[in-house]
C-alpha cells in the first residue's frame, strides 16, 4: 500500500513539552520517461460529507503476481466493455480484476505485435485498441480482438518515424505523434496525413518531436512538443506562448479539464482558463524539470492528482501538493499517467511494481504504522479518543502517541517515554479531564500532562486488581471503571485514583469468572457487561449484576446501544437486536451466517448514528445495515494492511470515526459516516466460450450473446467439457464480486459461484442451451443480466437414420443385456453386503477397543485404592485371620488388574497398535529372573520347578524383553495352575540361524486333539466352563501369548497327550546384539526393587485430585520413609512449589482445571528442575510420549505399589544427573 507523505508525518517530541510535531519531507520518485497523455471524465461535484479522519490515500498494487507481464507500465486505457488495457515493456495486457490476458510478439505471426516493448495504448470510438511498440510503429487490434494491423515505415510510405510517443482520437480519426517524425492523422478511410514543422510557416508544427496529444471538448487538438505548445484548429496549427522566461519550453503533457487546460512543461505547470488567460499556480516551480508534470486528473472532490517525473501528488486548492509515497527507499520514480475511472477511482503506474489502484472512497479509511515511518510501536493494543482531538494509540511496549485529525502523530516527551519503556499496557482510556489511564498486568498508570502516577500491588487499599486490566469505562459521573480478567471490577475516583468500589469475581455479585468482553454505560447511567454469562446490568440496590431480563444465550463478545431502548449484541451465532419492552428486552431482529455474518469471536462492536452495526473480527470489519439488510465487508481491498483486529482495541468517537489496532502493528481509522459511493451498474462481460481438447482449453468460434443460431459457439460430439468465463468489471474489490448462473433445462435454480466467474459443464446432451448470468460487485450493485447461448451437436448415432438400426440392435441383444444386468446386480449386491459386513465389523472392533480403553482407565483408579489400601493394611499388625482377609483382597485385586491388562493387550493387537521395543537385553538374565519369580509359586503348590539352559542359548539379543517375559510367565503360570503334582520345567536353547527356543513343560492332565484345537482361542479353556470353574482364569493368557509371539515373528507349538502332561515350544528369532554399556542399568527392574532403601527420606509433592488414591499413594510413600505434601489441583501445586522445596513431584495427568501435562510445562517454565513422575490411570499409548514431551522424567500407570514407587524414585534419582526420562518396567506395555 501507498500512503500520502506530508500529512502523516511524525516526529517524536524532544522538549519538555507534552508534544511536538514537525512536517515531514515529501518522498519522491524516479527520473522521467517520454511523456504520456490521457483523457479524463469531468470531476463530479464534491461530496457533502467531510471526512473526520486524516486523508491518507492507500493504493493497492497490481503486479506480476496478479498476471501482468511486467512491473513497468507505460500506458493505460479502458475499452468500451470496461476492460483495462495496460502497456508494459514486455507486452500488451488486458486486466479484468481477476485475470490478465497478454498479447506479445510471436515470430512468424504477422497478426501479432511487432515487438514487446509497448510504449503507449489508446482505445478509439470504434473500440479498437491502438498500441505503439518501441521502434516498430503503431499497431491496432480490431474490436473482435483477432489480430493486429500495423502502421510503420515499412507498411505506410508517409510515416517517417517508428517511435510513437503519443496517441489520441476523435470520432473515426486517429492522431499519433512521433520522435523526430512529426504528427500523423489516420482518417476514417485509412488515408494517412503527415504534419511537419516548417521554419518559414508560423502556423506549422513547432517541432518534429511530439510528446503529448489531447482533444478538448470543443474538438481542438492540443499538441505538446519539444519546442512548445500548439493547437490544431482544423486547418492549421496555432502556436501558444506559455508564461515565464521561456515561452516555448518542452511540453510534456496537455490535459483538458472541462473548458480549462493543464500544461506540464519543463518550466513548470500552467493552467489555461476558458477565456484564454494563463494562470500560474503558486506551487508551479515545484514541477519544473526534472519534476515536470506528465498528467493531471481530478479526484472528484474539487482536488487534483498530478503525475510527475518523480512521484504522484495530491493537490488541495490553497495548499501545497503532497506526495503519495510507498515508504520504500530508492530513487524517485516517474508517474507517466493518471487514469480516472467514471466512479472516481484512480489508476497509475508504480514503477517496478506494476499498477496502482486507488479506490474512489479512499477518504473513508486512514492507516498508520511503523512500517510507513509514522508510528514508533510494533503493535498497538489500545486506541481511544482524545479530548484534544484525534486519538490516543498505545503500543504493547509502552509507546504512547496521539494522532491528530490532520494526520500528524505526536509522541509523549522523552521523560515519560523512558518511564513507560518497560511497561506493557493492554488498555487505555482518557477521562473527562484529559488524563490518560493505562491498564496492564497488576498495574494501573495515569498520564496527567508531564506527570506519571502508578498504582500497583504495593498501593494498599488502592491497589489494582490482580490480573490483566483489559477494559475501561468512564461513568456518567466521571468516575473510572476498570475490569481485570478473572479478578473483578473496580470503580475509582479519577482525580485521586482512590478505589471507590470493588466487585469481586464470583457468583455473589453476579460477575461470574470475571472474564468480560465489553463494558458500557447506558443512557440511564447503568453499567452493562458482556461475557460468559451473556449480558448483565448493575443493580445498585441489590449490589450485584443481574441478567438482563429477556436476553439469554451463549457468550456475548460485544454489544452497543442503539438509542435509548435498543441494543445490538454479537455471539458466535451472529448479531441480535433487542428492544426494551417495559422491564423486559425482546429480540426484534437478527443477522447470522445466512446473511454473511461470520461465526467468529468479535474483537469489538459499535453502532453508528445511522443505526448500522460495525463488527471488528479476525476476518475483517463488517458493517450490517438493518434497514437495507445489507452486509458490507472492509478489508485489504479497502486499504487495511491487515484484516485481523486486535481484541478490545476498537473505539467509536463522537465524530463517527472508528479506530482500532491491527495484528500486523498498524492502526486504522474508519469514517463510519462517510457516504457510500453512488449506486452504479457494473458491466458483466463474457469471455469467449472455451472447450477442452487434447488437454488444452481452446476458444470456440462464434459469440454466445449472438441472436442468430448459426453464430452460436458449437461443441462437436466428442467435446466433453465446456467452460464459460464471466467477468464483472468492478475493480474496487474483485475478490468480493459474486457470480450466479442458471442453465435452462439443466439447473433447477440459480447456481452461486462465489467469487469465481468460471463455470465448467461436462457431458452435456446434444441440443441448444440458454445460460443466464448475473453478478453483483462488492457493494452489491447488480449488473445487467446476460443471456448466453450455445449448442452441442449430437453424435452420428443420435441421428435419425441411426435410430432404426439401434432399435433392431436393442431387440437382438436385449436378452443378453438383461442377463448381464442381473449378474451385475448379483455381484454388486454381494459386494455391498461384504462391504456392509466389513463396516459393521470395523465399528464393532472400534467400539470394543474404545470400551476396553475406557474400562482400563476407570478400573485402574479404584484399583489403586484397593491394592494400595490392602498393601498398607498388610504392613500393619494383624492377626492370622485378618491377614488372610487382607491377602485375599490384595490377591483378588491383582488378579482383576491382570485380566484388564490382558484385555487391553488383545485390543491393542486387534487395533494394530501393539508397539514392540527393540533394545538389547541379556536373555539368560531374563530367564533367571522368570525362574526366580515362578519357582516359589510352583513350590507353594507342591511342585518341582526345573530350569535347563543349554550352552548354545544366546546371551545378548535385540527385542522387547518385556513381551518375552510376559510370554514365558503366561506359559509357566499356565503349567503351574493345571498341574496337581509332579513338576514344571523351563528349557532354553539356541535357534537357527538366530534367536532362542524355549520349552515349557508340565506333568499335568494333558490335552486331547479337540482341546488343543481351541487352546489359543480367546476366552476359551481346555474344558470350557468346567475348567473355569475349577481353576479360574479368563482364557486370555494363551491367546495373548500366541499374538505376542506372532508379533515378534515367532511361533508357539503345543505337544500334549492326555494323562502325560503338556509341552509348549516357543521359537523367537531374536537378533544377536552387543552387550549394553550400562548392563546394570539394563537390568534395573531387579536392581531397583529395594532402591527406596538408598534414597533416604525425601520431600515429595503429590498432585492428585482423587482423595482415596491420594491417601493410598501418601501412605505408600510414607511407608518408604518419605515426607509427602499433597495438592488436589494444579493451582494448589503451583502454590506448594512456590512455598517450599521438593525433591520429586508426582503428578496425576487428569487433574481438574489445568491438567498434568500443562502443569508440568508450567513448572518447568517456572524453573522447577526436580524430577517429575507421571502417575496416571490412562491406558492409551499416546499418554507416555506426551508426558515425556511435557517435561516428565518417569511414567507410572495406576495402580501403584510401594515397590513401584520405590523403583520410580530410585530411577529418577539415578537419572537426574543425566536428565534422561525413564519408564517404570511395570508400565512398559503400551495400552490403548
Amino acid at each position: 500500500m501507498l500512503v500520502i507523505g506530508a500529512g502523516t508525518a511524525r516526529q517524536v517530541a524532544t522538549s519538555a513539552a507534552d508534544f511536538s510535531i514537525a512536517p515531514a519531507l515529501p518522498r519522491t520518485g524516479a527520473a522521467a520517461q517520454p511523456a504520456a497523455s490521457t483523457r479524463h471524465a469531468p470531476a463530479p461535484p464534491a461530496p457533502a460529507h467531510r471526512a473526520g479522519i486524516p486523508e491518507s490515500p492507500r493504493v493497492r498494487a497490481v503486479g506480476v503476481a496478479e498476471g501482468l507481464p511486467s512491473s513497468t507500465v507505460t500506458g493505460m486505457a479502458f475499452d468500451h466493455s470496461g476492460y483495462l488495457w495496460v502497456a508494459t515493456v514486455d507486452g500488451l495486457a488486458r486486466y479484468d480484476g481477476i485475470s490478465v490476458r497478454v498479447w506479445r510478439h510471436v515470430p512468424g505471426d504477422a497478426a501479432s505485435l511487432p515487438g514487446n516493448y509497448v510504449e503507449d495504448v489508446h482505445v478509439d470510438a470504434q473500440d479498437r485498441v491502438w498500441a505503439s511498440v518501441e521502434g516498430r510503429g503503431l499497431s491496432v487490434l480490431d474490436p473482435q480482438r483477432r489480430g493486429f494491423r500495423h502502421y510503420s515505415k515499412a507498411t505506410v510510405a508517409q510515416i517517417g518515424s517508428d517511435d510513437v510517443w503519443a496517441i489520441t482520437s476523435r470520432g473515426d480519426e486517429i492522431w499519433f505523434g512521433t520522435f523526430g517524425g512529426g504528427l500523423y492523422r489516420i482518417a476514417g478511410d485509412g488515408r494517412v496525413s503527415r504534419f511537419m514543422p516548417d521554419p518559414r510557416d508560423p502556423h506549422s508544427l513547432p517541432s518534429d518531436t511530439v510528446l503529448s496529444l489531447a482533444f478538448d471538448p470543443t474538438g481542438d487538438l492540443w499538441i505538446g512538443t519539444r519546442a512548445g505548445l500548439a493547437r490544431w484548429n482544423g486547418r492549421t496549427f496555432d502556436r501558444l506562448e506559455l508564461p515565464g522566461e521561456s515561452s516555448a519550453p518542452m511540453v510534456y503533457s496537455v490535459t483538458p479539464q472541462g473548458s480549462a487546460l493543464w500544461v506540464g512543461a519543463r518550466t513548470g505547470v500552467f493552467r489555461r482558463e476558458d477565456d484564454g488567460r494563463w494562470t500560474n499556480p503558486p506551487w508551479s516551480a515545484m514541477f519544473e524539470a526534472p519534476n515536470a508534470v506528465f498528467d493531471v486528473a481530478p479526484d472528484g472532490a474539487g482536488q487534483y492528482w498530478l503525475g510527475s517525473q518523480r512521484n504522484l501528488w495530491h493537490v488541495v486548492p490553497g495548499e501545497s501538493p503532497l506526495p503519495v509515497t510507498s515508504g520504500r527507499q530508492g530513487p524517485a520514480r516517474a508517474v507517466t499517467q493518471v487514469l480516472r475511472q467514471k466512479d472516481g477511482a484512480l489508476w497509475f503506474p508504480l514503477a517496478g511494481r506494476g499498477l496502482g489502484y486507488l479506490r474512489a472512497d479512499w477518504r473513508r479509511v486512514a492507516q498508520f504504522s511503523r512500517a510507513q515511518g509514522e508510528l514508533i510501536g510494533e503493535l498497538y493494543r489500545a486506541v481511544t479518543p482524545s479530548l484534544h482531538g484525534g486519538w490516543w494509540v498505545v503500543g504493547a511496549r509502552g509507546e504512547v502517541e496521539r494522532i491528530d485529525r490532520d494526520g500528524r502523530v505526536l509522541a509523549i516527551n522523552e521523560v515519560l517515554r523512558e518511564q513507560l519503556s518497560e511497561y506493557k499496557p493492554l488498555s487505555a482510556v482518557e477521562d473527562r479531564q484529559g488524563r490518560l489511564w493505562l491498564g496492564g498486568s497488576n498495574l494501573l498508570r495515569r498520564i496527567d500532562g508531564n506527570q506519571l502516577r502508578t498504582w500497583n500491588g504495593d498501593s494498599g487499599a488502592d491497589a489494582p486488581p490482580d490480573g490483566a486490566i483489559v477494559l475501561f469505562a468512564i461513568a456518567p459521573d466521571g468516575s473510572l471503571w476498570l475490569s481485570s480478567a478473572g479478578a473483578g471490577l473496580q470503580r475509582r475516583d479519577p482525580d485521586s485514583g482512590r478505589v471507590l468500589k470493588v466487585i469481586q469475581s464470583g457468583p455473589e455479585q453476579g460477575l461470574g469468572v470475571g472474564d468480560l468482553e465489553a463494558m458500557r454505560f447506558d443512557r440511564d447511567g447503568r453499567l452493562w457487561i458482556a461475557g460468559d454469562n451473556g449480558l448483565a446490568v448493575w443493580n445498585p440496590s441489590a449490589d450485584r449484576f443481574e441478567q438482563a431480563v429477556g436476553i439469554t444465550g451463549d457468550r456475548v463478545f460485544g454489544f452497543d446501544f442503539d438509542g435509548a431502548d435498543g441494543l445490538w449484541l454479537q455471539r458466535l451465532s451472529g448479531l441480535e437486536r433487542y428492544r426494551r419492552d417495559g422491564a423486559r428486552w425482546r429480540r426484534t431482529a437478527r443477522a447470522s451466517i445466512e446473511e454473511g455474518i461470520p461465526a467468529v469471536e468479535g474483537s469489538g462492536l459499535h453502532v453508528d448514528r445511522h443505526g448500522r452495526v460495525w463488527l471488528a473480527t479476525l476476518r475483517g470489519l463488517f458493517r450490517w445495515d438493518p434497514q437495507q439488510r445489507r452486509l458490507r465487508r472492509f478489508g485489504l481491498a479497502d486499504g487495511f494492511s491487515s484484516q485481523e483486529f486486535v481484541d478490545h482495541s476498537t473505539t467509536l468517537d463522537g465524530h463517527g470515526v472508528l479506530g482500532a489496532g491491527l495484528e500486523d502493528g498498524g492502526v486504522v481509522l474508519v469514517d463510519t459516516l462517510a457516504p457510500d459511493l453512488p449506486a452504479q451498474t457494473p458491466k458483466l462481460q463474457v469471455e469467449p466460450v472455451e472447450v477442452r481438447r487434447h488437454g488444452r482449453w481452446l476458444e470456440l468460434p462464434g459469440r454466445a450473446d449472438a441472436q442468430a443460431a448459426d453464430a452460436w459457439p458449437t461443441l462437436a460430439p466428442n467435446d466433453r467439457e465446456l467452460r464459460l468465463q464471466l467477468r464483472l468489471l468492478a475493480f474496487e474489490d474483485p475478490g468480493s464480486n459474486l457470480y450466479f448462473s442458471r442453465l435452462e433445462g439443466y439447473d433447477a435454480d440459480w447456481v452461486a459461484h462465489g467469487g469465481n466467474g468460471d463455470r465448467v459443464f461436462a457431458g452435456l446432451p446434444a441440443g441448444n442451451y440458454v445460460l443466464r448470468a448475473r453478478a453483483v460487485d462488492a457493494a452489491r450493485n447488480p449488473a445487467i443480466e446476460r443471456v448466453l447461448r450455445f449448442r452441442v451437436q449430437p453424435p452420428w448415432w443420435r441421428t435419425r437414420w441411426a435410430y432404426a438400426g439401434a432399435i433392431a440392435l436393442v431387440l437382438l441383444v436385449a436378452w443378453w443385456i438383461a442377463s448381464a444386468w442381473r449378474a451385475r446386480l448379483r455381484r454388486r449386491n454381494a459386494q455391498l453386503r461384504a462391504e456392509h459386513e466389513r463396516e459393521v465389523a470395523e465399528h464393532a472392533s472400534q467400539a470394543k477397543t474404545q470400551f476396553l480403553a475406557t474400562l482400563g482407565h476407570e478400573v485402574r483408579t479404584p484399583m489403586t485404592g484397593v491394592l494400595g489400601m490392602s498393601e498398607l493394611l498388610l504392613a500393619t499388625p494383624l492377626d492370622q485371620r485378618q491377614r488372610g482377609y487382607a491377602e485375599a483382597i490384595h490377591g483378588a485385586g491383582g488378579h482383576l488388574l491382570r485380566l484388564v491388562n490382558d484385555a487391553l493387550d488383545l485390543a491393542r493387537v486387534e487395533a494394530g497398535k501393539l508397539a514392540l521395543g527393540d533394545e538389547p537385553f541379556d536373555l539368560r538374565r531374563l530367564v533367571d529372573e522368570v525362574a526366580a519369580l515362578m519357582a516359589p509359586l510352583a513350590r507353594r503348590r507342591g511342585l518341582t520347578f526345573d530350569l535347563h539352559v543349554s550352552d548354545d542359548a544366546p546371551h545378548w539379543v535385540r527385542g522387547d524383553s518385556v513381551r518375552v517375559r510376559q510370554v514365558l510367565l503366561n506359559l509357566i503360570g499356565n503349567g503351574v495352575k493345571f498341574t496337581a503334582q509332579g513338576r514344571v520345567w523351563l528349557g532354553v536353547q539356541g535357534l537357527e540361524p538366530t534367536g532362542a527356543r524355549f520349552e515349557i513343560g508340565d506333568t499335568g492332565p494333558g490335552l486331547n486333539t479337540e482341546q488343543q484345537a481351541r487352546l489359543f482361542r480367546r476366552f476359551e479353556q481346555a474344558e470350557g466352563a468346567r475348567t473355569s470353574a475349577r481353576y479360574g482364569g479368563s482364557g486370555l493368557g494363551l491367546a495373548i501369548s500366541q499374538e505376542l509371539a506372532a508379533a515378534m515373528a515367532g511361533t508357539i507349538a503345543v505337544d500334549s497327550t492326555p494323562g502325560q502332561g503338556t509341552r509348549f515350544i516357543v521359537a523367537l528369532p531374536l537378533a544377536p546384539a552387543e552387550p549394553a554399556v550400562d548392563a546394570d542399568a539394563a537390568a534395573w527392574p531387579a536392581s531397583t526393587l529395594h532402591a527406596h532403601e538408598e534414597t533416604g527420606g525425601l520431600d515429595l509433592l503429590l498432585v492428585e485430585d482423587d482423595a482415596t488414591v491420594a491417601e493410598v499413594v501418601i501412605g505408600l510413600l510414607q511407608s518408604l520413609g518419605h515426607r509427602v505434601s499433597h495438592a488436589a489441583h494444579g493451582l494448589a501445586a503451583l502454590s506448594e512449589v512456590a512455598s517450599g522445596r521438593h525433591d520429586i513431584a508426582l503428578l496425576d495427568l487428569d487433574l481438574p482445571g489445568i491438567d498434568g501435562f500443562a502443569l508440568a510445562r508450567q513448572l518447568r517454565s517456572l524453573g522447577f528442575t526436580a524430577p517429575l513422575v507421571a502417575i496416571t490411570a490412562r491406558a492409551d499409548a499416546e499418554a507416555e510420549p506426551l508426558a515425556m514431551a511435557a517435561g516428565f522424567n518417569h511414567f507410572v500407570r495406576k495402580p501403584v505399589t510401594a515397590a513401584m514407587l520405590a523403583r520410580a524414585i530410585a530411577t529418577v534419582r539415578a537419572h537426574d544427573a543425566r536428565a534422561l526420562p525413564s519408564v517404570d518396567p511395570d508400565v512398559a506395555k503400551d495400552a490403548l
